[in-house]
């Protein structure tokens, strides 16, 4: 199983969009209990810095609390590329977990100021096609189930991504006869399981219930699904071999105690 090391990005001084900041707040004091570290966008500049820099053993996943992205981590305010600080951190083989609103819809700023970027730059930073405006409940994917998604009414789901990207889809649906994607992973390097993963695209403003934390903890955690099942179910036979080794001597010993009773009652009985 991959190491990883655990993220959340929350910061009050840069904006926000659909993910309330009561609805951050309560992702952020959830996650923190479960050992992830709270990083500020200093803090978030410093970790991609540091993952896409030189290679690392553990693979970093980062969740983002509040759906708009910092200045800090792009190339250029204005019109920011593939080369981008968050672009090359995904390429070196670690995580983001996406909520709420179009990634790359607006850029953030500390002064809380936040500006719609032109509709090409979700694509041209992080290969992923563009979006509709839906309303319709998503198909979770047998992965969304694995991950044990909840499911929500879409709102802004993709179409895909470029060619050269992976994508394992999570959930889905059909706008006339095109499928478009509510959740996915979208895979730059590593493994198909690890990149750019995006859920939950609707508006947050009530919190979330404890099923829809745990997904996202699960989502986080949980590297590929299907290794994790097969060590789950070894360990789980480990321990029904353990409790049968355990059952299977307390019957024997049983026996032989039954064995000794009969063999005296056997032999006062002969004489």
């Amino acid at each position: 199983m991959i190491k990883v090391k655990l993220f959340v990005y929350y910061d009050e001084r840069y904006p926000t969009s659909w993910v309330a900041n009561n609805v951050a707040k309560q992702i952020v004091e959830f996650l923190e209990k479960r050992g992830f570290e709270v990083i500020d966008a200093n803090d978030l500049k410093k970790v991609l810095t540091e993952y896409a820099s030189k290679p690392h053993k553990e693979e970093a996943v980062i969740i983002f609390s509040r759906d708009v992205v910092p200045d800090l981590i792009l190339d250029n305010p204005t019109n920011p590329t593939a080369n981008s600080l968050l672009r090359r951190y995904l390429n070196a083989g670690h995580s983001i977990i996406w909520l709420g609103d179009i990634p790359l819809f607006y850029i953030g700023y500390s002064d809380g100021r936040k500006q719609n970027l032109p509709p090409n730059i979700c694509q041209n930073v992080l290969g992923l096609n563009p979006t509709h405006d839906v309303s319709y409940k998503v198909r979770l994917t047998f992965y969304g189930l694995m991950y044990n998604l909840q499911e929500w009414i879409g709102r802004r789901p993709h179409t895909g991504v470029a060619v050269s990207i992976d994508l394992t889809p999570l959930a889905i649906n059909w706008h006339g006869n095109q499928k478009i994607y509510h959740g996915f992973i979208a895979s730059y390097a590593r493994s198909s399981f690890s990149g750019f993963i995006r859920i939950y695209d609707f508006v947050m403003d009530k919190t979330l219930t404890p099923e829809y934390l745990e997904a996202l903890y699960t989502i986080a955690v949980i590297r590929n699904p299907i290794a994790y099942l097969f060590e789950e179910v070894r360990k789980l036979n480990e321990r029904l071999e353990t409790k049968f080794d355990t059952i299977k001597k307390e019957v024997d010993s049983l026996v032989e105690y039954l064995k000794k009773i009969y063999e005296q009652v056997e032999s006062k009985h002969q004489h």
